[in-house]
């Protein structure tokens, strides 16, 4: 090759190279521990105004769950996979202070409380009180939820999580991700991931009143736990029948 050629050749790489995109500032930095309340209250915001939150609050909202997601995933030793829903494909309804209207189809909705109905491919934020009965492919961020059945969702619940089924669905489906502040309480946890995040012993609002004084109560209580793994300490669960559950403490937070 002659020089000419060479020094066309240098010329080209040098230009290729100056034209290289910047690597994004953080990178490489780990997302920040979601807060839960932050979550709340960019939710209610959202409802008093009674209009869609901005991009960044938006954002906020979708980061919280996908960070818990993600870390639950990697506490309980499972390969990472994607939300149960595609936040693209999703059509965004009116914020609504409480919302008991049609079921929830491929939809995003931001409430106050949502009272009853059943949701599929949908993603729910809320700055109160979750009611449905069947949830499906979903992701619900509410400071109470109480569902009858979730097949492959994410449930992130400030406080109190009641179920009466978290179950798989045949042929290979994928386990719900639970987690709650203080309480969960289910009939059966079949293939779930489940987390508490500040364990107690006090009862919860779904407990029964006026127990035998002495009565010992737990952060997680389910009636059957069949391959679901706690991310908490033996000593923070109840399983009445269990069958290959496993216990893995995390070594990080994944919420807060």
């Amino acid at each position: 090759m002659n020089r000419l050629a060479l020094g066309a050749l240098a010329a080209a790489l040098a230009a290729g190279l100056g034209t290289a995109a910047p690597v994004p500032k953080d990178a490489s930095k780990p997302d920040p521990t979601p807060d839960l309340k932050v979550a709340f209250d960019t939710a209610a915001r959202a409802v008093k105004a009674e209009k869609w939150p901005g991009e960044e609050d938006e954002r906020l909202l979708k980061n919280t769950a996908r960070v818990v997601f993600e870390r639950a995933l990697k506490a309980a030793a499972l390969k990472p996979r994607a939300l149960p829903v595609d936040y693209e494909k999703l059509t965004k309804l009116n914020v609504a202070g409480e919302y008991a209207g049609n079921p929830l189809n491929n939809n995003f909705l931001i409430a106050g409380t949502v009272a009853r109905g059943s949701a599929r491919d949908s993603v729910i934020f809320a700055s109160g009180h979750v009611q449905l009965t069947i949830v499906e492919n979903c992701v619900i961020v509410a400071p109470s939820v109480r569902v009858s059945t979730a097949y492959n969702c994410v449930i992130v619940s400030g406080e109190n999580l009641k179920l009466l089924s978290a179950r798989r669905r045949p042929n290979g489906g994928e386990g719900s991700v639970l987690v709650s502040g203080k309480w969960i309480r289910a009939t059966t946890l079949d293939g779930a991931v489940c987390h508490v995040i500040a364990p107690g012993t006090d009862p919860s609002p779904d407990d029964p009143k006026g127990a035998v004084a002495g009565a010992k109560y737990f952060a997680i209580q389910a009636t059957r736990g069949e391959g679901s793994i706690f991310l908490n300490e033996p000593a923070a669960a109840k399983l009445t029948l269990t069958k290959e559950a496993t216990h893995l403490p995390p070594k990080f937070p994944l919420v807060k």
